[in-house]
């Protein structure tokens, strides 16, 4: 695996075990599905639509 937490007494990366690995994919998967689940800002709701808005009428112009 091309992770490394920490390096040797010769200076090369020494690599994380598996389960570290895992444990640490994990914790990021929680983390992350918590934050997916989280309402978008009104405010940025607002935003993505006047964006979308504003594609189209460029697709319109051309």
């Amino acid at each position: 695996m091309g992770l490394a937490m920490d390096t040797s007494k010769d200076g090369k990366a020494r690599p994380l075990n598996e389960m570290a690995v895992r444990q640490i994919g994990k914790k990021l998967r929680e983390s992350f599905d918590e934050v997916v689940k989280e309402p978008v800002p009104d405010r940025f709701a607002a935003l993505l639509d006047e964006l979308e808005k504003s594609e189209g009428q460029q697709g319109q112009d051309q």
